[in-house]
């Protein structure tokens, strides 16, 4: 199922786990450091393009010379895609299912609680979870990370209606 939640009672599930975390850093700033690498090269080629927009700034970043930006224009790209990587893996909606609530947790804050009287029923559009009310409204619609039987689970356990087939596995 889902990790234990906050307090007793309570699943969390959702979030990137420790693998998935370490992937999305390395992945983005890999691809950042690669791309600071080959930046100055495809600035000068664009320049080149007459169709491509902002010549002036392109021919610029790609004259730009000097010994340090060897490892600067990297370095730049990589910690770049860090700081996205980190802002992608913080910003992941984490649900806190307890009996009584819903929490959606995002950075570490709590961003809505949807109280469970107000839910008529939960299901999976796609990667999305989402939470509707009696009227149809959506009270909660989006990506929520990992196991699609452990969310399905966690709220089944918890007595939310839950709309549709089970995760195949």
């Amino acid at each position: 199922m889902g990790t234990e939640g906050d307090g007793p009672g309570e699943t969390r599930v959702g979030g990137f786990d420790a693998g998935g975390r370490g992937f999305v850093l390395a992945l983005l700033t890999l691809g950042g450091g690669l791309l600071g690498l080959g930046l100055p090269y495809l600035a000068r080629w664009a320049a080149e393009l007459p169709w491509v927009p902002f010549q002036g700034p392109l021919r610029l970043l790609g004259s730009i010379e000097g010994s340090w930006l060897t490892w600067g224009w990297p370095l730049i790209g990589a910690v770049v895609g860090l700081a996205a990587a980190v802002w992608i893996v913080q910003g992941t909606a984490v649900l806190v299912v307890a009996d009584d609530r819903v929490r959606v947790l995002r950075r570490g804050e709590v961003e809505r609680v949807i109280r469970r009287e107000q839910v008529d029923g939960v299901h999976r559009r796609g990667s999305k979870i989402v939470i509707e009310n009696a009227q149809g409204r959506q009270l909660f619609a989006d990506d929520v990370e990992g196991d699609a039987a452990a969310v399905r689970d966690a709220f089944v356990a918890h007595g939310y209606p839950w709309e549709g087939a089970e995760p195949s596995s």
